[in-house]
């Protein structure tokens, strides 16, 4: 039996990288996993390999910068497996260049996805968690919003505020047992 036998996790991302390695370590210890990302053909294939290692994985395309898909992602969990146990927000994207160069679309585009989207989710999330009064929110920043890069101006201010927003979710959901907390990984081989 897995320590996480028995706890849905939604994770967002999890369709590549970062978040099928986190897709796979948490089904290995027996949690059943929500995997989310704008990809469906992605999760189809991390959701079939981890089948096959006796995985309880169930597929949700979903659009974290869209606010109704957000909603319907959490409803959906919540309406199928009772609870939501732990969120991972694990969805990103890295754009930029020069500061002096860098559209307002590519800056938009970034933060709706690396913050916005982790607003919506840990929005709902708090939600479903509060009325539990038990829960862990798992933001996933980069080691670029504690050291900034040349070029990564949307990106790094994108992971800084990850690190404002971790912590007001950890104030706010203290009194209801919620844990938040931020990974920062540096360069991880995918």
């Amino acid at each position: 039996m897995g320590k996480l036998e028995g706890k849905t996790v939604i994770i967002t991302g999890a369709g590549t990288g970062i978040g099928k390695g986190i897709a796979r370590s948490f089904t290995d210890e027996g949690a059943t996993v929500v995997a989310a990302s704008r990809n469906k053909a992605n999760l189809e294939s991390v959701a079939k390999e981890l089948r096959v290692r006796g995985a309880n994985v169930v597929v949700e395309p979903t659009d974290v910068t869209d606010e109704e898909q957000v909603t319907g992602l959490f409803k959906r969990t919540v309406a199928k497996f009772g609870s939501l146990d732990i969120l991972v927000n694990n969805s990103g994207v890295l754009d930029g260049g020069p500061l002096d160069e860098l559209a307002l679309e590519t800056w938009k585009k970034v933060i709706d996805v690396n913050l916005t989207g982790v607003f919506l989710c840990t929005r709902e999330a708090m939600k479903i968690m509060k009325s539990q009064e038990r829960g862990r929110i798992i933001n996933i920043g980069s080691a670029a919003g504690l050291r900034p890069r040349v070029n990564s101006a949307a990106y790094a201010t994108s992971k800084s505020g990850l690190v404002g927003l971790t912590t007001v979710t950890a104030l706010e959901g203290r009194a209801f047992g919620i844990s938040a907390s931020c990974i920062h990984p540096g360069n991880v081989a995918i």
